[in-house]
């Protein structure tokens, strides 16, 4: 095992804001805040990197929560570039997000051990709570080097001491790209992964994963499974974009009730606009532990009204209180055209139908990920700006009552 790099930082002594109810937020809002919403986790221009993105959360097997982020060092002259030199961070909190310790370096540089630049992004952090690994937290990442996109590669590593230390990445090329080329954008989640509770694959671990042909221009989503822990992965279902998309990308999973596995993924079809918030998101469903999708394709989630081509992220409401129901919660942007006005949605029936459920802020919001507090509260954090700057200048904690 080797040890992570820390960075002193002082705790973040901040209590996270309420919820903001009433209705979905529409398109040319007139009302910015003055502050960012929530805790502060991540911020930009903090330990020598200039942003933080893609963020991460899981609860660790001894209670604390992680927040896995992206950070991101300058490149060229486009701010907080995907292709920059990049490593993969976390921040605990053990008073349940009210504060944070020190950031902590999970993964960083070339795998190899070259003079080059490197881009380690995409988190996936998994908790495994039963069977012989119980306690282990897996990692799924993905890596390329800085400035190219030639080659993108998945890793796994792992934690046995509540992400404390970790194992040495390994690369699982071999096993989770068996039939796509090298060439073209390879992707891990992002968002945490799940571990399934129903049915015959009791145990089995599960990650959603995309691949973006570089000439075809039509993106696969699918879903990744290991049996033994983490150790060794399975490149599972698999399932083009609806065939009338022009944008698809970063799949999440989450289990329900019977076991079945609800994928989804965000889309875009024609331009970005309040009209074409209905198709921002695309659905598969395997019930077969994420060996196979029931469709040919992604099929558009309709009544997710959201806004198209931005990362959305996915918990399953019950497991906080036993095993997986059918309760499921949604978080995304809703604005017609910028990463704007982060929502919940909530889902009563596995996903075929979703209503909206509150606001989380009026800002500038992009990517973010869930997680179950307890039976009534989730822990979201999220990407987040104020109207003068950026949706990725900051990764912030906030708490909703469900």
């Amino acid at each position: 095992m080797r040890t992570t790099t820390f960075f002193t930082t002082g705790a973040l002594l901040a209590m996270t804001a309420p919820l903001l109810g009433g209705t979905p937020a529409a398109a040319g809002d007139p009302e910015w805040p003055t502050e960012t919403d929530g805790v502060t986790v991540f911020d930009k221009g903090t330990h020598g990197f200039e942003c933080y993105r893609i963020p991460a959360i899981v609860t660790a097997p001894d209670g604390s929560l992680l927040a896995f982020a992206e950070a991101r060092r300058a490149f060229e002259d486009r701010f907080c570039h995907d292709d920059g030199s990049i490593d993969l961070v976390l921040r605990r909190s053990t008073d349940g997000g009210r504060t944070w310790g020190e950031m902590e370096t999970v993964l960083a540089g070339d795998p190899w051990g070259r003079d080059e630049g490197a881009t380690r992004g995409n988190p996936v952090p998994i908790v495994i709570k039963h069977g012989p690994h119980a306690g282990r937290i897996v990692l799924l990442s993905t890596w390329n080097v800085e400035g190219s996109r030639a080659e993108r590669r998945p890793f796994v590593q792992y934690s046995d001491d509540s992400g404390r230390t970790w194992s040495e990445a390994v690369d699982l090329t071999d096993q989770l790209k068996p039939n796509f080329p090298d060439e073209g954008w390879y992707a891990t989640g992002p968002q945490h992964g799940i571990e399934l509770t129903r049915g015959p694959h009791v145990g089995r671990l599960v990650a959603g994963v995309n691949f973006l042909g570089p000439k075809s221009g039509v993106s696969e989503g699918g879903l990744a499974y290991s049996d033994d822990g983490g150790v060794t992965w399975t490149l599972g279902a698999t399932a083009p974009m609806p065939e009338d998309a022009d944008h698809f990308s970063e799949v999440a999973v989450e289990e329900t009730a019977d076991g079945s596995l609800y994928a989804i993924g965000r889309s875009r079809k024609g331009p970005k606009s309040d009209e074409t918030r209905e198709f921002s998101r695309a659905v598969a469903i395997s019930r077969d532990g994420g060996e196979s999708f029931e469709t040919k394709t992604f099929e558009y989630q309709s009544d997710l009204i959201t806004t198209p081509e931005v990362q959305g992220s996915i918990v399953n409401a019950s497991q906080a209180c036993g095993p997986a129901g059918d309760r499921l919660v949604y978080a995304a942007p809703q604005h017609g055209t910028l990463r704007k006005d982060l929502g919940l949605f909530v889902s009563e029936d596995a996903g075929a139908s979703w209503t909206h459920h509150a606001d989380l802020t009026r800002n500038r919001s992009g990517y973010s990920d869930l997680v179950m507090l307890d039976c009534d509260n989730v822990g979201v954090l999220y990407e987040t700006g104020l109207e003068s700057g950026d949706a990725r200048d900051r990764i912030v904690f906030q708490v909703a009552e469900l």
